[in-house]
């Protein structure tokens, strides 16, 4: 059976890539082929700049779930490599839509593009398809407050540490994953013990603290997340840490996976003149994320 097909990198999985993908799967519904969604695990832009961290919305394996929760037939990576960069349009064509993914069709956003220096824009793709007698879709931008919703513009919202319009954009809500570590020890001599998370390197961390809902040995709890460079003790530009203070949690969990999904950013990570004045905001921080929780529960 042939196979209509979308391909992109799909990072974020966001409301526009989610367009895409379910425009895929209805021509395939109504041509009686198979929905096969492609996507590339590191963006070819960052193939090119040799960008590797803090860079990706989504990891493969998180980009291949959020993919797959839409229930296409197949979901499918496809190396970005060497070989593909200096594909001609056309070669990539039929090389790669008609021979290898066997597609009676094809789905494509207005920005995506083929072959050595993305030769092949959507003209192209339109023209291609015609010419080998298959379906061709092309979706509109997602759009939100005038501007196309984009992984390059959900990027800079995290960095910004802007998660609640980060999320709008996403239709979902930004989370991070990873081992609880030990650390320094800090938050526990203030009062406030902290998970540590080792993160994956290349998935971006919003600098800030954050009212976040965390996942960990099977439950559920609410969390007050800082992530930065611990300006107050840390010398100026050590690493990225991301801490979770859970609420009314004393359990010891080191080395359980921990899932943070952030909600909303209380206030930007800043340096304080002591220990005790870090104390004091930590605290104020705290009965903030209650109160935003207090909120939520009674809406």
């Amino acid at each position: 059976m042939l196979n209509f097909l979308a391909i992109g990198t799909f990072d974020g999985v966001h409301l526009g890539h989610r367009r895409i993908i379910r425009a895929a799967m209805r021509e395939a519904l109504k041509l009686g082929m198979k929905s096969r969604i492609v996507y590339f695990p590191s963006p070819p832009k960052f193939f090119f700049s040799g960008e590797s961290a803090d860079c990706l919305i989504t990891l493969p394996e998180e980009r291949e779930r959020l993919i797959s929760d839409l229930r296409p037939d197949s979901v499918e990576p496809l190396a970005f490599n060497s070989a593909l960069a200096e594909m001609t349009a056309s070669d990539f064509f039929s090389g790669v839509v008609l021979g290898r993914f066997r597609s009676g069709g094809l789905c494509v956003g207005p920005d995506f593009a083929v072959g050595r220096g993305r030769e092949g824009h959507l003209d192209f793709l339109r023209s291609a398809s015609a010419a080998a007698a298959i379906a061709f879709k092309p979706v509109a931008f997602a759009r939100r407050a005038g501007h196309k919703i984009s992984s390059s513009l959900i990027r800079a919202c995290l960095r910004a540490g802007a998660v609640e319009e980060a999320n709008r954009c996403l239709g979902w809500n930004y989370s991070v994953s990873g081992p609880v570590i030990r650390g320094a020890g800090l938050g526990r001599k203030l009062g406030f013990p902290t998970a540590n998370i080792g993160s994956h390197p290349a998935k971006i961390l919003p600098p800030g603290v954050f009212a976040a809902r965390v996942r960990v040995c099977g439950e559920v709890f609410d969390a007050v997340v800082n992530v930065g460079r611990r300006p107050t003790v840390d010398a100026p530009g050590a690493r990225m840490l991301l801490e979770a203070h859970l609420l009314d949690f004393s359990r010891m969990i080191y080395g359980e996976k921990m899932h943070v999904t952030f909600l909303k950013h209380i206030r930007p990570e800043r340096k304080f003149h002591s220990l005790q004045s870090l104390e004091r905001h930590i605290r104020d921080d705290a009965a903030a994320v209650r109160r935003y929780f207090a909120g939520k529960s009674s809406q």
